[in-house]
């Protein structure tokens, strides 16, 4: 009895490898979208913090450095959620890393699987041909 075909098997675990490296490189895409906007946001509270410094050494009223102040306190806010957002972001990438591993090792098992399965045909189909032709 002939084995059964695996590469229906192969090809539908290479498309599900292909996908898992698609949400990779989205996770990782997005990832950096964050890194990026935490990084302006940090900028900006390091010019807002210089120009408030700068502010209370020249002439300045209480209620533009209260502006100032509340405006830092809003960017801090506003950092802190971003770095949420990034470690939320980093901790998908890990888990579409270990899927993407998961996925090539399934179809790298099948590939071998299929190609030992393949020579164990290839050898009972010489016996049964030694066979007859020793008959």
């Amino acid at each position: 009895m002939k084995p059964f075909h695996l590469d229906t098997v192969l090809k539908y675990r290479k498309r599900l490898e292909d996908l898992a490296i698609d949400r990779l490189f989205e996770a990782k895409r997005q990832q950096k979208i964050v890194r990026h906007k935490l990084d302006e946001n940090n900028k900006h509270l390091a010019n807002l913090i210089e120009k408030s410094e700068q502010l209370q050494n020249e002439t300045i009223s209480i209620l533009d450095l209260i502006n100032y102040e509340n405006r830092i306190l809003f960017v801090k806010n506003t950092i802190r959620a971003v770095q949420k957002k990034l470690d939320e972001k980093t901790e998908h990438t890990k888990r579409e890393q270990l899927n993407l591993i998961d996925k090539s090792k399934n179809r790298q098992i099948l590939a071998s699987l299929k190609e030992k399965q393949n020579k164990l045909w290839k050898d009972y189909l010489d016996k049964r041909e030694v066979a007859m032709l020793d008959e």
